[in-house]
């Protein structure tokens, strides 16, 4: 794999990580998204999107819940990370969601959630 590196200035900085966080995406995402148009399964809009048309209402899950085994682990230890700890601040801000952390407890060290839908 090829690594590549390149320097922003403050202002660009702090662009590209406002623009990234506006996507709910890594920032790794979010440059190959904007250079290649890719869009991964592993974001936090398409794990709440399983969530609220899955069978997860009034249940506890975790993140790696809302995939199946094949395609969770297709994603790296780093990115699973990232992607829960997003998917944490973005489903706290947004309480009209339905999806609520549920404190104090883990499922396998990872963090329990559950979903009620608001409809």
């Amino acid at each position: 794999m090829s690594t590549f590196r390149f320097d922003l200035n403050q202002e660009y900085s702090e662009r590209l990580e406002a623009d990234a966080a506006a996507k709910r995406m890594s920032i790794q995402e979010y440059i190959r998204y904007k250079l290649f148009g890719e869009v991964s399964i592993f974001s936090v809009d398409e794990v709440i999107k399983r969530i609220q048309s899955g069978d997860f209402e009034n249940k506890e899950f975790t993140v790696p819940d809302a995939y199946t085994d094949e395609e969770w682990s297709q994603i790296d230890r780093g990115n699973a990370g990232v992607l829960g700890k997003n998917f944490y601040i973005h489903i706290t801000e947004h309480p009209e969601l339905g999806i609520r952390f549920v404190p104090d407890r883990t499922i396998k060290r990872r963090a329990v959630y559950t979903y009620k839908s608001t409809l």
